[in-house]
C-alpha cells in the first residue's frame, strides 16, 4: 500500500517540529508583543522572531511549564511589521513559520490625536457641582476614554475615567477650583500601550442661569415671542425684540443672578438667522443693582449665529449685569442670549 508515494519520500528527509499555536502580534509604543500557546510538541526547546526580511531577529526561550510564550520587542521605528515566528528543537530542527502583521506606533500616531471638546461646563449654585457635555469623540483614530482630573469637595485629587460614548457626567469639586480633562486613545484593540492627550484646564465655567430673572428692561414688542427673558433662557433661537416705531438706541436689560458671582466673560448670540442685532453694546455689573461699573463698550458681529465671548480682566464679583444695545442697523434691536462665565 505504500508503492504509490515510495518514490517521492527522501530517506533522512527534513523534520518539522511544531509550530507557533494561535500567534498573535500586538502593537505598542515603539514596540510590540509576539505571543502563542506553549504547544503540544515537547520537543521545541526555543524559537526565533524574524522581521525586516530577516535581517533583525531575536530568539526567545521556551519556559519548561505554562500555556504561553510571549516576547516584546523594542526600540522599533515607527512602521509596519512582518514577523516570523520559527519555533527550534535542540537539534537545530525547525517549524513551518507562522507570519505576523502588525505595526509599531510612535510620535507621529502621538501628534495627530485629538482632544475631546466640552462643549458646556456649567457651575450651579454653591459652586460645588459641575455638570459636563461633552463634543464628538474621535473614536475612528482610536479615542475611548476620557480622563477628568479634579478635586474634591474634601480636598482630595480624583482621576475618574468617562466612555467615549458618554455625551454628559458631573462630578461635585472643591469650589473656586477647575478640573482638567485629557483623551484616552488605543490603535487599535490589540495594542499594549495607551496614549494620552495633553491635559488640558478649563479656565472657568458657564454659570448656573436656569433661576436667574430679568428686573428692569428698556422695551419689548408686544407679544408673548419678544419678551426680555428671553434673553437669559438658554435658546439663541429666541428673542428679545424691542418695540419696533416706538424704541430707538440705546436699549437696555438688567439681569439678577441671585447671588453674588465672580465674572470671566459674556457670552452673546443674536437671535438664530436674525441680523436686526447691535453693533455695539455696553455692560455693567453691580453688586446691589444701585451702584454700577462699567466693564466698557464692545463690537458685535450681528452677522453670524455664533456666540461671541468678551473678556472681562477686572474678574468683578457682582449679581446684577446690565446689557446695553447702543448702536445698530435699526431703530430697535433683536438679541438672542446672553451666558457669564466665571467660578
Amino acid at each position: 500500500m505504500d508503492e504509490p508515494y515510495k518514490q517521492f519520500l527522501v530517506k533522512g528527509g527534513k523534520t518539522y517540529v511544531g509550530r507557533a499555536v494561535a500567534a498573535i502580534a500586538h502593537s505598542g509604543r515603539n514596540r510590540v508583543k509576539i505571543s502563542w500557546l506553549r504547544g503540544s510538541d515537547p520537543a521545541v526547546t526555543k524559537a526565533r522572531i524574524f522581521w525586516d526580511n530577516y535581517t533583525d531577529s531575536v530568539e526567545v526561550e521556551i519556559p519548561s511549564g505554562g500555556d504561553t510564550v510571549s516576547a516584546i520587542i523594542g526600540d522599533l521605528p515607527e512602521k509596519p511589521y512582518t514577523f516570523e515566528v520559527v519555533t527550534y528543537d535542540d537539534m537545530g530542527h525547525s517549524s513551518v513559520p507562522v507570519e505576523l502583521l502588525t505595526r509599531a506606533y510612535g510620535d507621529s500616531y502621538q501628534a495627530g490625536l485629538l482632544s475631546r471638546p466640552v462643549n458646556q461646563n456649567t457651575l450651579f449654585p454653591g459652586g460645588t457641582h459641575v455638570f459636563l457635555e461633552w463634543g464628538a469623540s474621535n473614536i475612528s483614530g482610536g479615542a475611548y476614554a476620557t480622563d477628568i482630573v479634579y478635586t474634591d469637595t474634601l480636598g482630595r485629587e480624583q482621576t475618574v475615567r468617562i466612555p467615549a460614548g458618554t455625551d454628559t457626567s458631573s462630578m461635585d469639586i472643591k469650589p473656586g477650583t477647575l478640573f482638567r480633562h485629557r483623551t484616552v486613545y488605543l490603535p487599535d484593540s490589540l495594542s499594549i500601550d495607551t496614549f494620552y492627550t495633553d491635559l488640558e484646564q478649563n479656565t472657568d465655567y458657564q454659570l448656573y442661569k436656569q433661576d436667574w430673572r430679568v428686573i428692569d428692561s428698556s422695551t419689548a414688542h408686544p407679544g408673548a415671542d419678544n419678551i426680555a427673558s428671553h434673553i437669559i433662557d438658554g435658546n439663541p433661537g429666541t428673542r428679545w425684540h424691542t418695540w419696533v416705531d416706538h424704541s430707538q438706541y440705546p436699549h437696555f436689560v438688567t439681569v439678577d443672578m441671585q447671588r453674588q458671582e465672580k465674572i470671566n466673560r459674556f457670552e452673546v448670540f443674536r437671535m438664530t438667522g436674525d441680523e436686526r442685532a447691535c453693533n455695539s453694546f455696553q455692560l455693567l455689573v453691580s453688586r446691589d443693582n444701585v451702584s454700577w461699573t462699567d466693564l466698557g463698550v464692545f463690537s458685535f458681529n450681528r452677522l453670524t449665529d455664533d456666540g461671541q465671548f468678551y473678556e472681562i480682566p477686572s474678574q468683578p464679583e457682582a449679581r446684577y449685569f446690565k446689557f446695553v444695545g447702543l448702536s445698530g442697523p435699526m431703530t430697535y434691536m433683536v438679541m438672542g442670549e446672553i451666558g457669564v462665565y466665571g467660578f
